[in-house]
């Protein structure tokens, strides 16, 4: 009787065992391979996303917005994003739409990608507000090795309000952006440059923007959220 008693203990910790493995094992995946071109990249991102953008000019920070982008296939080789921009009003705590910016990516037969970007929303000048501006960009995306891409561009931008006078136009050059698709994540870096000339007169600004998004549709619901977050960073106080 003691040696079944045994044989059955032994019995019931190899089933538990068996299982242990084999629940570990359903719950392990693999991590998402890199798409393998750049034509996957863009078929990849097709859908809906929503996120957030810290804008940097000169290193200081603006106010965070948020960004709801739908990207679909037009044609074999043609993929066009809408990005539609929102900030929270600091009075009302109601969304307020800021900006509009659409992407059209023509993949070449090299593997390429031609952007055209159009957009008009808020640009960040000086610590204190932001200016309306229009901007015409255009660039070419390359995969890396690591399966991200890389673009090099310029364009033109517009900025209403300046001290230079009013709808100025300025150069945008050394435009360079990141695009690293890691899951359901898309991260978008963009840097660049921007330079008035007004007389003898020339102004140069470094625009830094870092978009991280995430698949889903509730904008509202993202903005939602960060209001309800405590924000340790504000020390703004009544004199």
């Amino acid at each position: 009787m003691h040696l079944q008693l045994s044989v059955t203990g032994v019995r019931n910790v190899t089933i538990i065992v068996l299982m242990l493995i084999a629940i570990s094992l359903a719950c392990y995946s693999e991590p998402p391979a890199p798409p393998k071109d750049i034509a996957s990249f863009f078929h990849e991102i097709i859908g809906e996303w929503i996120g957030t953008v810290e804008e940097y000019t000169g290193g200081v920070k603006a106010e965070t917005k948020y960004f709801h982008s739908v990207t679909k296939q037009t044609s074999p080789d043609t993929y066009e994003s809408v990005f539609e921009y929102y900030r929270i009003d600091k009075k009302t705590h109601a969304p307020v739409q800021i900006g509009l910016t659409s992407m059209t990516n023509n993949i070449t037969p090299e593997g390429i990608a031609t952007n055209i970007i159009i957009g008009k929303g808020d640009v960040f000048i000086n610590p204190k507000t932001s200016k309306p501006e229009e901007h015409t960009l255009r660039e070419v995306l390359q995969m890396s090795p690591s399966g991200s891409l890389e673009g090099k561009g310029s364009g033109k931008i517009s900025v209403g309000g300046l001290a230079l006078g009013a709808g100025r136009n300025g150069k945008v050059s050394d435009y360079t952006s990141t695009w690293v698709l890691n899951g359901d994540v898309l991260n978008i870096t963009e840097q660049l440059k921007v330079t008035f000339k007004v007389l003898f007169f020339v102004r140069h600004y470094e625009i830094v923007d870092k978009l991280e998004a995430r698949r889903g549709s509730d904008v509202m619901g993202l903005m939602n959220s960060a209001l309800a977050k405590p924000n340790p960073t504000n020390t703004t106080t009544n004199h």
